[in-house]
């Protein structure tokens, strides 16, 4: 007999126990061996997010991939599968559906679908193709009158034998992804419940619960971006922004640093370009980040304020123009973000009141 499996797609930003008990009802309903998570990309996340005008509160794919994996743990029929996370091209379900049959060639596939999907079914990208490989279980929440949705759509009419409808179960209403994030925001209780344990710990792990992750230098937190204009003498100069600072630092010698003093963020960075580089600058260039930005916090109490009121979050400068050493790339998530962890370390020495230890 072939192993049935049960495909649940979707950015999962965070988790929820409805996902979770969503898969499992649908399993234990359709008599399936195995019930997988699919999570969207971080690009396709970071757009649905952005128009949400939310994008902050994009969680990175490994936080997400954790997150399923821990919630899988819980049952041996639920499994993850990442495998949208490495397509260069743009991501459909369909195409994800074969990449899972490919894997698992003798399987029956169905797909998870809420009941307010079904109106743009037919829209989906080769929806024929889809509806005459795989199956679709539709999920009727709050008495959704499903089969009538079925009976007026001629496309969805057509292929009623592969369209099967289920029922929520009891007890989820309320329980979204969304309504996590707006709780975690607020400061308002409720989402603990809403999350499996395991998912509330690398949520609390990831800086979710004291404030929310900084993943863009951008409006509010510009302050935190070196391009930000405020006074920091470094080595005896003064500068007028960070940047400054660190792209003079590139020269050999003093009197070719003190020409950064008064340019601003954007001047420095291109004279940055063309200096004589002092033959130590990528074994020293982390260090020197770190001392400078320590200046910035501690010589300006104001900024030092508001950083810690960024909380426990974790503080990211996504970015579109590919630095993936000091920050991450918007696209994809990826970098190792030391401006980020310069930052985070800053924060801790100044709530442990270490400012006056650090002055430069």
């Amino acid at each position: 007999m072939a192993e049935r499996i049960i495909v649940m797609g979707g950015s999962f930003n965070p988790p929820t126990i409805a996902h979770q008990r969503l898969l499992l009802a649908a399993v234990d309903t359709f008599c399936a061996d195995r019930g997988i998570f699919v999570p969207s990309s971080h690009t396709y996340v970071k757009i649905k997010m952005r128009r949400a005008k939310r994008p902050e509160e994009t969680l990175p794919e490994d936080v997400r991939l954790a997150m399923l994996q821990a919630m899988a743990e819980d049952d041996p029929r639920l499994a993850v599968d990442d495998l949208e996370y490495h397509r260069t091209e743009k991501g459909y379900s369909y195409e994800t559906m074969l990449s899972i049959q490919e894997k698992n060639p003798d399987s029956e596939m169905y797909f998870l679908a809420g009941g307010d999907k079904l109106e743009v079914i037919p829209r989906w990208h080769r929806s024929r193709a889809f509806l005459e490989r795989f199956r679709v279980i539709v999920v009727r929440r709050n008495g959704e009158d499903v089969e009538a949705a079925l009976r007026e759509n001629p496309f969805l009419r057509e292929y009623s034998r592969m369209l099967c409808v289920m029922d929520a179960p009891p007890g989820l209403e309320g329980i979204s992804s969304s309504a996590v994030r707006d709780l975690l925001r607020t400061g308002a209780p409720g989402a603990e419940s809403m999350c499996q344990s395991k998912v509330w710990a690398l949520l609390r792990a990831h800086g979710c619960m004291d404030g929310r992750a900084v993943l863009q230098f951008q409006d509010d937190y510009f302050f935190l971006s070196n391009f930000y204009a405020a006074p920091v003498r470094y080595d005896g100069v003064l500068y007028q922004n960070n940047e400054a600072a660190f792209q003079a630092q590139k020269c050999v010698t003093r009197e070719e640093r003190a020409a950064f003093a008064d340019l601003p963020p954007d001047a420095a960075k291109k004279l940055g370009r063309r200096v004589r580089l002092r033959p130590d600058w990528e074994d020293v260039k982390v260090e020197i980040m770190e001392q400078i930005v320590r200046a910035k916090f501690t010589q300006n109490p104001e900024l030092g304020r508001l950083l810690l009121a960024t909380g426990s979050g974790r503080l990211e400068e996504g970015n579109t123009w590919n630095d993936t050493f000091w920050g991450t790339h918007l696209s994809n998530g990826k970098g190792e973000n030391h401006l980020g962890t310069i930052l985070t370390k800053i924060r801790e020495e100044l709530k442990k009141g270490q400012n006056a230890e650090f002055a430069v």
